[in-house]
């Protein structure tokens, strides 16, 4: 999906240097990344287990502290909001979790699970939240007829569409889905695929779409951005990544994604799980112990971010990439 006026809209949210760390020994999770999510429009935020992607959703939510940096959302500063303003951010933002069954309560029914989200942001009186709840259950190919049964009676996928149910009814304006169709079947992650698209289309609303999977990206990104081991390492739009990924782990990445073999990177040594866990700590690009482009510099400098210029119909598209390969390349690609 080519967006050329990307570049030209304020960011609906914006990560500015963002560090987290998940453990005592403040091990970074998330290492310094800059991020924007565009109104109404879809990121897809990609990478293997442990790359940081889950930490940002969690940072944003305020669910994890961060250690550093700023969240921007509208403009405004999440990680110096106090409560009250927190608690209006949140009914803004709205999370979708991989598994439906372990985020709905087995004690609530369905209605019941709509209606705590209006009560706790005071949301319209009883008949307007009982309407709304109607309303919700049917954008998302629900009957009324659900609203007393319970979460374990349903299939995989309608209890999905109940998660996100519940995350619509206090009208976001961003959605961040995090890896809410790993856990289906295909067939089914196909609908729901379906419904998220019909939704952001019908609802404007803007979405942030975590998976380790290209395959779903592909079919619902506007932007994609690629993380390994904490860091950004390259974000555009998401014809031109497919068309032409710039970093050579988006490039591994998109050469395996649909082999039927485990998959591994150029040398064909290690998969990328073992990769991702076996960095050299003396390595100044992340990548570095894995890259079958590395050059010496790629282990005595960190690489900065650079913006790739296009001299074709792609040139409007903000496409950056960290990576020495473009140390003096930058400016030059076609």
């Amino acid at each position: 999906m080519s967006n050329s006026s990307l570049q030209t809209k304020p960011p609906m949210l914006e990560l500015q240097d963002l560090s987290v760390s998940f453990d005592r020994q403040r091990q970074l999770a998330v290492d310094r990344v800059n991020l924007s999510i565009q109104e109404g429009l879809t990121l897809g935020l990609v990478g293997s287990s442990g790359a940081g992607k889950s930490s940002i959703a969690r940072a944003i939510m305020r669910l994890h502290d961060a250690d550093s940096g700023k969240i921007l959302f509208r403009g405004e500063d999440i990680l110096r909001m106090d409560p009250r303003e927190m608690k209006a951010v949140r009914q803004r933002i709205q999370l979708v979790f991989q598994d439906p069954l372990a985020s709905l309560s087995p004690r609530r029914s369905v209605g019941q699970t709509l209606l705590e989200p209006l009560q706790h942001f005071a949301l319209g009186d009883t008949l307007s939240r009982q309407e709304k709840i109607r309303h919700t259950l049917h954008t998302v190919g629900l009957d009324h007829d659900v609203l007393r049964r319970y979460p374990h009676q349903f299939s995989a996928g309608q209890q999905q569409r109940i998660a996100i149910a519940r995350a619509l009814v206090t009208d976001p304006d961003l959605l961040i889905a995090d890896e809410a169709v790993a856990s289906l079947d295909v067939s089914i992650q196909a609908q729901i695929l379906e419904l998220i698209l019909d939704l952001q289309k019908d609802l404007g609303i803007a979405l942030l779409f975590i998976s380790h999977d290209l395959a779903v990206i592909r079919q619902i990104a506007d932007e994609v951005a690629i993380m390994y081991r904490g860091q950004l390492l390259e974000q555009s739009s998401a014809d031109a990544f497919f068309s032409g990924p710039a970093h050579p782990y988006s490039r591994a990445l998109l050469t395996f994604a649909s082999s039927a073999e485990p998959p591994r990177l150029p040398d064909g040594n290690w998969n990328l799980e073992q990769a991702r866990s076996a960095m050299e700590v003396n390595a100044s690009c992340v990548f570095a112990h894995k890259c079958a482009e590395k050059m010496p510099v790629c282990e005595q400098l960190e690489p900065r971010s650079h913006r790739i210029q296009y001299r074709d119909e792609r040139a409007m598209e903000p496409h950056c990439v960290k990576c020495h390969l473009y140390d003096e390349a930058t400016g030059n690609e076609n």
